[in-house]
């Protein structure tokens, strides 16, 4: 019976990844040119994603989601990568962010993730500040008075900012207690005390928004704490972070694998003193190592996929997907690039906006260095636990 449900469910996964195929051969690149040319992302379009279930695919069936394990939706991301980048940022917002909410306690779970899986609610993730980094220096404070607790201070850099309905705010709560002083709160976009102001547009993903949240005694409810106190950190990273890592790789695919097919196309059309680009061995070795790089990233992926999917933790396989994805999508799009030529230079050419756009998931849920020092902490961590069962042995 577990096998003929699982059996079903890869089906609807697959029929889910050929309407996104279908999307992105008939519809994607119109939508691209209009998001390109108005520089952000029409309201038709976040109707038409909705409208085709792209914004429902990993929320519970309870909920009204399709429900899809990580390593099932992640092919159908990587589908959804190949096409412009906000409309994977969209796609990715709907289908991650959740999660915050989808770790709260039960109550909570039941108010906000339906709402996302309807399309009713968008979830936006406050964690980022300006003048710090997204750990325990955090300066976001959250102080309990009668019955509330009231936020001050700022986060940046917000994506979907301007579309959010509500935000999952980290603020320290207890600046003595190390990780177990961060505490996550849910914030509607209109509370009072909350001021957002918008950012520039960045270099790629041109439409997605983000902005700045100020926190200016802003009083919150008890209730609308996420979770429970103190467990802001185990919801941000276990329950947010480590999958959004993975699923940003894995977009980090998808922009590659487009930037490899449209280098092939070029390559195969393309004549240089009377022979192919593509007869020339040379170009050949680095469509080849373009290949392999992809694969790589691809296999990483699915390995952290497979470990969340049996309810494993996976921190360490996450940032070593990410942390490969970040220079395999920098050096992919770099070699499409350069097979194109000075035509690929140029604005509007099959690969100037892959380049562009793939230099946002170099920062998205952190940096590769950020990504290093995981692995190698978990790496010093387990050294130090074999030396110490060695001396007590």
């Amino acid at each position: 019976m577990i096998e003929e449900t699982s059996t079903l469910l890869q089906e609807r996964a697959e029929a889910i990844r050929q309407r996104v195929i279908q999307f992105r051969t008939e519809e994607a690149v119109e939508w691209a040119k209009q998001i390109e040319r108005d520089e952000k992302i029409p309201p038709e379009l976040w109707q038409r994603i909705r409208q085709l279930g792209f914004h429902r695919l990993t929320q519970p069936t309870w909920a009204g989601g399709e429900g899809l394990p990580l390593a099932m939706y992640f092919p159908i991301l990587e589908e959804v990568a190949r096409c412009h980048g906000s409309i994977r940022m969209v796609v990715h917002a709907y289908n991650s962010i959740w999660r915050t909410v989808g770790n709260g306690r039960p109550e909570q779970q039941k108010e906000w993730v339906p709402q996302v899986a309807s399309g009713q609610c968008l979830v936006a993730f406050a964690l980022t500040e300006p003048d710090n980094g997204t750990g325990i220096d955090l300066r976001t404070t959250a102080t309990y008075e009668n019955g509330e607790f009231v936020l001050n201070g700022r986060k940046h850099l917000i994506t979907f900012a301007d579309e959010a309905t509500i935000f999952v705010v980290i603020a320290k709560t207890d600046a003595n207690a190390g990780r177990q002083g961060l505490t996550a709160f849910i914030v509607p976009r209109h509370q009072v005390g909350l001021h957002i102001e918008m950012q520039p547009q960045m270099m790629g993903d041109k439409g997605s928004t983000h902005g700045i949240l100020t926190f200016s005694n802003c009083r919150i409810p008890e209730e609308n704490v996420l979770g429970e106190i103190g467990q802001g950190f185990d919801l941000a990273l276990r329950g947010f972070l480590d999958q959004s890592r993975a699923c940003i790789a894995q977009s980090a695919v998808g922009v590659a694998e487009e930037s490899l097919q449209q280098a092939l196309l070029h390559v195969r059309r393309r004549t240089t003193f009377g022979k192919a680009l593509a007869s020339r061995q040379a170009v050949q070795m680095r469509l080849a190592e373009m290949a392999i790089s992809i694969q790589a990233g691809r296999l990483l992926c699915l390995d952290a996929a497979h470990k969340y999917d049996r309810g494993e933790t996976i921190s360490v396989e996450a940032s070593m997907a990410k942390a490969h994805a970040i220079k395999m999508v920098g050096e992919v799009t770099d070699a499409a690039l350069a097979l194109y030529g000075g035509v690929g230079y140029m604005v509007g050419s099959p690969v100037e906006r892959l380049y562009r756009d793939a230099r946002s998931l170099w920062f998205e849920e952190g940096t590769a260095e950020m990504q290093k020092m995981t692995i190698v902490e978990s790496m010093l961590t387990a050294a130090r636990q074999r030396d110490r069962q060695k001396r007590e042995s």
